[in-house]
């Protein structure tokens, strides 16, 4: 009985395939797979209504088929997709491949037939990728289960995960044109079966997959995803393309919380936790997954440019800058190395400009090259080839200085930024070849050598146990500070659109462990009075009421209380407001604002928010986000993440707020949200911190579904 990863492993490595759909008619798609299938080690053989294809005897039904086949290729109309998946059940097929379409992308009907044709596969233990997809390649083996008229060049790591199959034709299309060497493609088509989960998982152990390239619309199994991320991305590079920057759905927003967690947000946040490097586009994924699998990854963000032009070797400075890397002065000694070997007049600072010295350039690019690599100052080298530098000359001389340097185990890679004409393209594939990544103009190199950084300094963080490896672990994450799951909220505790009561919500958060501010609640002037009495002067007063969920937004918060007689005046505003209205009194705390909540994502299920709060928090989208539970060590890293945490460390003479109290706090609401499925939306603000501690002064909690 095979397990699931034999399954998927037959998808990928199968020994015996067969084609259903199989063709000798010119111009058909059963034609082209029969082609492509060729140069399969393994033996393929054709399931088709003719007696012949390509010479070979055909079979018309794939249970006709003699022997065991562990991986079906199915190019036939949709309607006839169940009944293939059923037969190939019944014959103990592992997997099959169904390029048709006319399913759920079709309309009811196609979703009928995808339903039918998956509830098969489950009952049979078929593992079923697409249907309506690009196919399936295994470069290396070879093997081309997809409409591309031809595989690209294998050998090079990279395994690329698609949800479109133009990505599986653009693959080939850079595999011709600029030589990009790949493990494998999968293109998951409607992703009916198979989930981005179980893909992670597979090829986190596929020893021929160095570099993850997912190329995504959407991410299934989203939870799961994100603990195959975190166990996947200390090992091998993972880098996203997911689409829906902009088609973020909307939530009915009762909570500061759920306005700032947007559908992306979440989805940002959670990749970016799980070590996952998410890029804009497709272009930028697949160079940048070519700069990780060609060189070693770098370990910092300190470039050194060399270049014979000083106007290119400005703007890529400047690109790389707004990458968030850095080009920095180098030092005396290692200038002096440099002007060594250049003309007088060359500037050796960094970027290191040769001038246009022609008969030079064979030998100062791969010396500035091999110095810079060897001096321990920086942590990528570019060369700036373009029109007499792009020669055969200097591409050599380059090509053997990177090659030296890996046999000696130097660990900075050596990407090539090559402006020049087409006539010079294959001075450009000697460099390609032999692993060293060219990339077209100085933008598209900045970004690419971007993305490798990132991903390069998290893995340096992975193996050196540093704090975001403890942060990202799920085994360290199911450790978290949980609390207890209290009994069932009673239907009385839930007001309005199932938030909960102030006095059942401070409750809870109470018996959580989170700091929350005494409170009393008082339904006339007088009472209000005695409750100040209790708590002492100043005093702030909120009006309490099921339909002013804001209270700001009504005027119902007024601070500063300092007397009876204030505030019995304010106490009436507050209680005029709306019919049955209550008034909350507090004693008046000063201290930082900060904000912090939770929501249950769609997606991703429970997560986190912190931020600097008070009324201004939607406005100032300084926030960060993370799926629960977290603990302590991302809980601050995520507060020393905002846009203004300097101002924890204490400005004009203040002292510096108890960082770890705050972080406690959204430790403790993660648990809440975590343990509780029935709270929706958690909002805590503003939380009020300072040198001795934090207090939440206010808050909502909405309850749904569990």
């Amino acid at each position: 009985m095979l397990n699931g990863r034999d399954r998927l492993a037959a998808v990928f490595e199968p020994r015996r395939v067969a084609l259903v759909g199989a063709s000798d008619r010119p111009g058909s798609v059963g034609r082209l797979l029969w082609d492509n299938l060729a140069s399969f080690p393994g033996e393929v053989v054709p399931v088709s209504q003719a007696a012949r294809v390509g010479g070979q005897v055909a079979y018309p039904d794939l249970r006709d088929v003699p022997g065991p086949v562990d991986l079906a290729v199915i190019a036939t109309p949709a309607a006839t997709v169940p009944g293939i998946v059923r037969a190939a059940a019944g014959k103990g097929v592992a997997a099959v491949v169904v390029l048709s379409a006319g399913f759920a992308e079709a309309g009811d009907e196609g979703a009928k037939l995808q339903a039918e044709a998956v509830a098969a596969a489950r009952a049979g233990g078929v593992r079923l990728v697409g249907p309506n997809c690009f196919g399936v390649q295994n470069a290396d083996l070879p093997l081309n289960a997809s409409i591309a008229a031809g595989l690209p060049p294998g050998g090079g790591g990279v395994t690329i995960v698609t949800q479109s199959g133009s990505y599986g034709m653009a693959v080939h299309a850079l595999g011709q044109d600029e030589g990009f060497r790949v493990a494998k493609v999968f293109a998951a088509g409607n992703k009916a079966d198979i989930s981005d989960a179980e893909l992670l998982a597979y090829l986190r152990e596929d020893t021929a997959t160095s570099v993850i390239c997912l190329l995504l619309e959407s991410i299934t199994d989203a939870r799961r995803f994100f603990t195959e991320a975190c166990l996947t991305t200390p090992h091998k590079p993972v880098i996203a393309a997911v689409g829906g920057r902009t088609g973020a759905g909307q939530r009915a927003a009762l909570s500061h919380t759920a306005a700032l967690a947007t559908d992306d947000a979440v989805r940002d946040a959670a990749l970016r936790q799980a070590g996952v490097v998410r890029v804009r586009t497709g272009l930028q994924a697949l160079d940048a997954a070519r700069a990780l699998s060609g060189q070693p990854a770098p370990r910092g963000p300190r470039v050194a440019v060399v270049t014979n032009s000083g106007g290119t070797g400005v703007e890529l400075t400047d690109l790389l800058a707004d990458e968030g890397l850095v080009v920095p002065e180098l030092s005396e000694s290692l200038q002096a190395q440099l002007r060594a070997i250049m003309p007088g007049y060359a500037s050796a600072r960094n970027p290191v400009d040769m001038t246009p010295a022609w008969h030079l350039f064979g030998t100062v690019y791969p010396g500035a090259i091999e110095v810079l690599a060897r001096s321990g100052e920086v942590d990528v080298v570019i060369p700036v080839l373009l029109q007499r530098s792009a020669s055969a000359e200097v591409a050599a001389a380059v090509r053997d200085t990177v090659e030296r340097l890996r046999r000696d185990g130097v660990p900075v890679p050596v990407y090539v930024c090559w402006v020049a004409p087409r006539a010079a393209d294959a001075h450009a594939d000697v460099l390609r070849d032999a692993g060293i990544p060219c990339y077209a103009w100085p933008e598209r190199t900045a970004r690419a050598v971007g993305v490798a950084v990132q991903c390069g300094q998290r893995m340096t963080y992975e193996a050196g146990a540093g704090a975001l490896g403890d942060q990202r672990a799920p085994e360290r994450l199911a450790q978290t500070t949980r609390t207890s799951r209290p009994a069932s909220l009673a239907p009385a505790d839930r007001t309005l659109n199932g938030v909960l009561s102030s006095a059942a919500a401070r409750a809870l958060l109470a018996d959580a462990g989170i700091p929350v501010i005494e409170t009393m609640r008082c339904k006339s002037a007088e009472t209000a009075v005695v409750a100040a009495g209790r708590v002492g002067y100043p005093v702030v007063a909120k009006v309490d009421h099921l339909d002013l969920v804001h209270k700001s937004d009504v005027g119902g918060v007024r601070l500063g209380i300092d007397g009876p007689e204030a505030l019995r005046a304010v106490a009436s505003e507050l209680l005029g407001l709306a019919r049955g209205a209550a008034v909350l009194v507090q004693h008046q705390h000063e201290g930082i604002e900060v904000v912090a909540g939770g929501v249950r994502d769609p997606e991703f299920g429970p997560v986190v928010l912190a931020g600097l709060g008070g009324v201004l928090v939607e406005t100032l989208h300084d926030v960060q986000l993370a799926v629960a539970p977290v603990d302590e060590a991302q809980a601050l890293a995520m507060l020393r993440s905002l846009r203004g945490a300097a101002i924890f460390a204490g400005l004009r003479g203040q002292p510096a707020v108890d960082l770890s109290a705050v972080a406690d706090v959204i430790v403790r609401v993660g648990g809440l949200m975590a343990d509780n499925p029935e709270i929706a939306e958690l909002d805590l603000n503003p939380v009020l911190a300072t040198a001795d501690g934090c207090v939440a002064v206010d808050w909502r909690i909405r309850t749904g579904p569990g």
